[in-house]
């Protein structure tokens, strides 16, 4: 909205009151943003012609719960959004927000089908850890988290990897090569992991972490920046994947969603993290895929 990447918003909503309220306070704030106009129905016909949908629609995670603990609850309702929106915006990107991330962004691929092209549907992935992890290494360095450049990819949740070999500081290495990571670099690590957690712990949910990060993901689309982002997409065949999972890895993101994906180098022990995080995520998801 502040950032007038679009010039209409439609909301959907299965709560037409909780809608109405949402549209309405957004609206009496239009002489603080640029002019964007924001509508909102729970029928899917105001999404029409839309270049760009994000879908964030799902069950609260509770504290003591996992995002793949979700899954059974989560698939049902993609499976009734995603044939609706296709419906109405066939040329739609669409960037899948609701956890489990990774395996719900396959199962919004697979209830879309063929016809839809691949990398068109893709998820908001690890590109919100990424940031959590750059501004913890800012942090720890007294600098600007802009300055810090680096990833975290697999799966958005308890088993992503951080690509220490990758960071780089105003262009230097954060490790010497060859070096491998610390107590300290674990110790953010961890930190990753946790905070999301800590958060819905505190206040009940997340919100403005991941909504800047959407937000990011969202402006690349509709400006198709081609900007590389850690999101969600198919890995198959990325340093031996075998199966149809869905994983974050740097993606070249534009208009279409997904433009191409980033060969990046991993050492021997990311690589078989990796490995691990995608057996972790394809463990979930091929109990679910038959339901699909």
């Amino acid at each position: 909205l502040n950032r007038a990447a679009a010039g209409t918003i439609a909301l959907v909503d299965v709560n037409g009151p909780k809608l109405d309220g949402e549209v309405k306070d957004l609206c009496q704030g239009s002489a603080f943003h640029p002019r964007v106009r924001v509508v909102g129905s729970t029928d899917y016909a105001i999404t029409g012609g839309s270049r760009l949908v994000v879908v964030t629609a799902g069950a609260a995670r509770k504290p003591t719960e996992t995002r793949l603990d979700l899954v059974k609850k989560n698939c049902g309702i993609l499976k009734a959004i995603i044939p609706k929106v296709l419906e109405h915006s066939p040329d739609a990107a669409i960037c899948i927000v609701s956890n489990p991330c990774d395996v719900m962004t396959a199962v919004a691929n697979k209830v879309a089908g063929p016809t839809v092209p691949p990398g068109r549907i893709f998820g908001s992935g690890t590109n919100l850890d990424s940031s959590r992890l750059r501004s913890l290494i800012a942090a720890s360095l007294d600098i600007d988290t802009k300055s810090v450049h680096g990833y975290i990819v697999g799966e958005h949740g308890e088993s992503c990897v951080p690509v220490w070999s990758s960071v780089r500081i105003g262009g230097v290495p954060l490790l010497p090569y060859g070096e491998e990571p610390g107590t300290p670099h674990m110790e953010m690590h961890a930190e990753v992991v946790k905070t999301s957690t800590d958060v819905i712990r505190l206040k009940g949910y997340t919100n403005w972490a991941v909504g800047l990060s959407v937000t990011h993901i969202a402006t690349c689309v509709l400006d198709d920046t081609r900007s590389i982002l850690p999101v969600s997409t198919c890995v198959r065949g990325y340093g031996g994947v075998k199966e149809d999972v869905y994983l974050s890895l740097p993606c070249v993101v534009g208009a279409s969603g997904v433009v191409q994906m980033v060969e990046m180098h991993l050492t021997d022990h990311e690589r078989k993290l990796f490995h691990k995080s995608a057996d972790k995520v394809w463990d979930v998801q091929k109990h679910i895929w038959d339901q699909v």
